[in-house]
């Protein structure tokens, strides 16, 4: 059994066997948050009490990290595995709805309107469904890899509580993600609850704090392949020898709080009350 390799070039942290169109992808969406943060800076207008430029931002760190982690996953299957039917379904069914998501959000920013929950129009109506899809279709690409992962021979020889972590917790990033975020996408909005207005939430996250709000949840679900392997890194390192039962309590106990917080959620309390 191998440990993690953190020198330069390595497959664990260097660029070496990332997948280059999903790497490349995720590279530029990070870029695209320059702009991003200048015209938040220096555009008045606003939607829901926070810059009209706010969403573009989130989301673009957010896919930024999925397609970043999705690119690093490579490493740890398989190399013919990109040649595979589900190889090339993950790098695709990743960029294109990305592509698509952010081009819509940054198109009704440009006007001044929200992408989401928008029912001014039935264009707008039928083209936020369509959004709905290409998240489904982006996020089903998590649980490929996770099997992938979990059902393939181990070519990085990484620990058996971390492999396992990370399989799980990408099939769990749809399960939990696509989920919570399928509810909330069929409600009139995120709040359950409280001051409609994110002016009134959590600093840079702008999560309610006077009543229930629906995105916590689905962070956590959507960002589960983030948050879970690092914390069994931090296990495994740890625990030694009890790592795969503490990560698999982890798991379980990450599952837990996820569900929690969509409960407290639906009963119409914050997060975080101040």
């Amino acid at each position: 059994m191998t440990t993690f390799d953190t020198s330069p070039g390595s497959t664990a942290f260097g660029l070496r066997g990332w997948n280059p169109a999903l790497t490349w992808s995720g590279l530029a969406f990070l870029a695209m948050i320059v702009p991003s943060a200048w015209l938040a800076a220096h555009d008045p207008r606003t939607i829901i009490g926070v810059s009209v430029w706010d969403k573009p931002l989130k989301f673009e760190l957010s896919i930024a990290v999925y397609l970043l982690t999705a690119g690093w996953v490579f490493t740890r299957l398989p190399s013919g595995w990109a040649r595979t039917g589900g190889g090339r379904y993950t790098v695709w069914a990743s960029i294109v709805p990305a592509l698509l998501e952010i081009g819509y959000i940054l198109f009704r920013a440009s006007r001044g309107e929200a992408s989401h929950f928008n029912q001014t129009s039935t264009l707008a109506i039928a083209l936020y469904a369509t959004m709905g899809v290409g998240a489904l279709t982006l996020s089903s690409t998590a649980l490929v890899q996770g099997v992938a992962i979990l059902r393939s021979p181990d070519p990085a020889g990484d620990h058996p509580a971390f492999r396992a972590a990370l399989g799980w917790s990408l099939v769990l990033t749809f399960l939990l993600g696509a989920s919570m975020g399928g509810y909330m996408s069929a409600q009139t909005g995120h709040w359950v609850g409280g001051i409609h207005n994110d002016a009134t939430g959590l600093p840079l996250l702008g999560w309610s704090t006077t009543g229930g709000d629906l995105r916590p949840p689905h962070f956590l679900g959507i960002h589960a392949s983030q948050i879970i392997p690092v914390a069994a890194l931090a296990i495994i390192r740890l625990f030694g020898r009890r790592a795969s039962l503490m990560t698999g309590l982890f798991v379980a106990g990450y599952v837990a709080l996820t569900l929690a917080v969509f409960v407290q959620a639906l009963m119409g309390m914050p997060l975080i009350a101040p």
